[in-house]
């Protein structure tokens, strides 16, 4: 009966794991949760698609990330569709030149930003390795850090500590795999 019972479960293993992946992803998917550093408070990551902005606390919902082709992808549903490549919105400094910290968005489709200092980094998971309940860290180049500022809390990307707004706090972006 054992042996039987572990037929089963390794026959439907495949069909689990193929549920949690996005049509054509190349990762499962997952959520994004902000740990900030120093407490305890872990909150989810809430995703605006009629504006593409992403926030602690604002307006939203827990929207399903993914990656394809080596680009972090957002979702509303296991269908894949619509889906949202993720970018940052940097601004222009007062020289003129772009600035190295903006807000984390996401665009529709294929669509690119009409802001001339938007980018669409390569985005990294980093695997935890002193607490691996957490999964994976999100990163850019492994450099800078993500940062919840303002009232709605909305999610920065700062290269640097000292620019950009200065109503923030630091948080790590995890995964969680949707389920």
């Amino acid at each position: 009966m054992k042996s039987l019972s572990a037929l089963l479960f390794l026959a439907l293993v495949p069909a689990i794991s193929l549920a949690l992946v996005i049509p054509n992803a190349d990762t499962p998917s997952f959520y994004l949760i902000a740990v900030s550093l120093g407490t305890s408070a872990v909150r989810p990551v809430l995703f605006d698609s009629s504006g593409g902005g992403v926030t602690l606390g604002g307006s939203g919902f827990p929207a399903q990330h993914y990656f394809y082709q080596g680009r972090l992808r957002s979702t509303l549903d296991r269908s894949g569709e619509p889906n949202y490549r993720a970018y940052i919105n940097n601004g222009f400094t007062d020289t003129g030149s772009c600035a190295t910290y903006g807000t984390l968005g996401y665009l529709e489709g294929d669509y690119t930003s009409t802001n001339k200092c938007a980018t669409y980094p390569n985005f990294q998971l980093q695997a935890n390795q002193q607490n691996a309940q957490l999964g994976s860290r999100l990163t850019i180049n492994n450099e800078g850090g993500f940062f919840s500022c303002g009232p709605d809390e909305q999610i920065w990307y700062k290269q640097n500590v000292q620019d950009g707004p200065t109503n923030c706090y630091p948080v790590d972006l995890y995964t969680v795999p949707v389920v």
